[in-house]
């Protein structure tokens, strides 16, 4: 445990551990499954105030493989009758997966919903619908991961949405940078593709989940470029593929280039240990001050606890 209270603005839960082992590939770096029950005695072990579940559904991928279960000799009717089957099925995934979200969060209030959308199975209507009644089951933001989801951040399909959550002042979560879980991954989530999102949309919070993961200098120059850009330190701190993790002057020194007041503490557990991750930040070349503010100060600024 460190000396600081802190809020993990990074995490991902799971109804039961052979689901959370199943999303991790064989990729975790500890041995978690990503249980509500395993998170939150983490938590209380480590002095972890709240933290966030910024949970999607990869249906992208999901939709690939059921396509590549379509017998190969499908007439082009009925394999479009299939694939308006298989975006049904996927879409009521993503939707029970919002509910247990936000049921979590109303039974375990330490553990903040953010909800899934995606432009790959919902109309910009449905999308709206749905954000509307995860706000009504207690949601508090928005997860979107432009590599898996297979999108650009500036996909107009999304714009309505951006266009609700900045009239609400709602925090959207983007991955950004790569993505080293599925074979799609592209360019979608590079930070230079946020700049047209941000000047589109001003006042819109967004955060920019791993810093960039790796392309940290365009990370730096989107920082200079937009100053209500925030930003969490998942794979900047735990370090992954492809990127090792910094050491520990230069973790410092690009938290503080970006802006001290705008990074978060992130875990991405359960692929990583919060405890662990915390107590680095607590060790970093950074002032009392500094480590206070990304550990909970600016997180507890931007979700309003």
């Amino acid at each position: 445990m460190t000396d600081y209270e802190a809020i993990d603005v990074h995490v991902h839960t799971y109804r039961t551990r052979e689901m959370g082992r199943q999303a991790m590939m064989g990729r975790g770096h500890a041995d978690y499954g990503g249980t509500v029950e395993e998170l939150l005695e983490i938590m209380r072990s480590a002095g972890i105030r709240r933290a966030v579940q910024v949970n999607m559904t990869p249906v992208a991928d999901m939709r690939d493989a059921a396509l590549q279960r379509l017998p190969a000799g499908l007439a082009e009717e009925e394999r479009e009758e299939a694939l308006a089957r298989i975006n049904q099925e996927l879409k009521g995934r993503l939707i029970r997966r919002n509910e247990w979200t936000c049921q979590v969060s109303r039974e375990h209030p330490e553990l903040v919903a953010f909800i899934g959308l995606d432009p790959t199975v919902m109309t910009s209507e449905e999308m709206l619908a749905e954000l509307e009644r995860c706000l009504s089951l207690g949601a508090r933001g928005i997860k979107l991961h432009p590599a898996a989801q297979r999108f650009f951040p500036t996909d107009r399909r999304l714009f309505p949405v951006y266009e609700r959550a900045q009239e609400l002042g709602l925090p959207i979560t983007f991955h950004s940078g790569p993505f080293t879980l599925g074979p799609n991954e592209g360019d979608y989530a590079h930070p230079r593709n946020f700049a047209g999102l941000l000047t589109a949309f001003p006042r819109l919070r967004v955060v920019l989940a791993h810093l960039g993961f790796g392309a940290y200098r365009d990370a730096e120059a989107l920082a200079r470029q937009f100053p209500g850009l925030w930003f969490d330190c998942c794979g900047l701190i735990n370090g992954t593929e492809p990127r090792p993790p910094l050491d520990d002057e230069e973790a410092a020194a690009l938290i503080r280039s970006v802006g001290v007041e705008r990074v978060m503490f992130g875990s991405d557990y359960p692929w990583f240990d919060p405890a662990r991750d915390a107590e680095r930040i607590a060790r970093l070349p950074l002032t009392e001050a500094e480590k206070r503010a990304v550990l909970h100060d600016n997180a507890a600024r931007l979700l309003g606890l």
